[in-house]
């Protein structure tokens, strides 16, 4: 499976390079960002530090209905310990082309195929790494996303591009639907084959209600493991307005109830998310952020981290 995406990655890379002459113009956006970072820990010395990171993605038309894409990730850090994104070890900085394939978009579904992010989960419960730059920490497959009726569908079948060969594979399909006005519910079936360990299967059920300027969410999650198996949040966000937002999560993921550890929250952590976003203007925006956490089986070890981030996108 991967040699084959490889290739039909490689094969994007050069059409992309020559689209811009023989085909569409190369459409470019993207993102950059500055944050800074404290990370306090109850058995370690604490650390802060500031991170820059830049996103550019590309994309160009090459057949009816038929995107290629690709993109360069980019971060620096000013101390390695604090809120790396990429999974070399001991480095401050991180550039590759990271993500690249194709985009085929038909009746209403997008089809997704090549090296690219991945989530699971309306809330990125069992599976999130969309936060990541650079190499060994994208996955390769397909992300077929799109709705039938009423329902909404998100799938995907992809391979993790880790150091080495033995790289775990990742299986997830999620229905929604709103059955009523301001409610949408969904389920998640997902697999998670690992290269050195037992697999694990995975359910969870979700739901979210708009009242007013209040969304209240939540997603509770279960695996076939035999103990510590189970994952759950809940959580609310408040518009005070078109400019700022607010939100509380509570969270409790046990050390096998998400996959693979990458959890858009921590694996074997329960704790709180505090944040504010602000829209300065259409392009910039700023968060303030705050995680409160412990440890749900083991030895204790509390922690708190705080982030201060200026987005702007171009």
């Amino acid at each position: 499976m991967k040699k084959r995406l490889l290739a039909a990655a490689v094969a994007a890379t050069v059409v992309l390079s020559t689209a811009s002459v023989f085909a569409s113009p190369v459409e470019f956006d993207g993102t950059a960002s500055y944050r800074y970072r404290v990370d306090k820990n109850e058995t370690t010395s604490d650390e802060k530090g500031s991170i820059f990171k830049v996103i550019l993605n590309a994309k160009t038309n090459v057949a009816e209905n038929l995107d290629v894409y690709a993109r360069l990730g980019v971060e620096y850090l000013t101390n390695e310990n604090v809120g790396s994104d990429f999974t070399t070890a001991g480095k401050t900085s991180k550039d590759a082309l990271d993500q690249f394939g194709f985009n085929y978009n038909n009746a209403g579904f997008n089809y997704k195929i090549g090296r690219q992010s991945a989530t699971i989960g309306a809330t990125a419960l069992l599976y999130n790494n969309n936060y990541y730059v650079g190499r060994d920490s994208m996955v390769d497959g397909i992300n077929i996303t799109g709705k039938t009726g009423v329902t909404s569908i998100d799938f995907i079948a992809a391979e993790e591009d880790k150091a080495g060969s033995n790289d775990n594979r990742l299986y997830g399909l999620r229905a929604s639907y709103s059955p009523a006005k301001d409610w949408v519910v969904g389920a998640t079936l997902a697999k998670y084959d690992y290269s050195g360990a037992s697999d694990t299967n995975h359910w969870a059920v979700d739901a979210s209600y708009t009242s007013g300027k209040a969304t209240y969410f939540g997603e509770f999650t279960k695996s076939n493991a035999s103990d510590n198996n189970r994952a759950y949040d809940v959580g609310v966000s408040y518009a005070f307005d078109a400019k700022n937002t607010a939100y509380v999560i509570a969270y409790n993921v046990q050390a096998n109830g998400d996959m693979g550890a990458m959890t858009d929250f921590e694996n074997n952590g329960k704790g709180f998310y505090y944040g504010i976003d602000h829209k300065f203007d259409n392009s910039t925006t700023g968060s303030l952020f705050f995680r409160q956490r412990s440890v749900v089986e083991g030895a204790s070890n509390d922690n708190t981290s705080f982030r201060a981030t200026v987005t702007y996108k171009f």
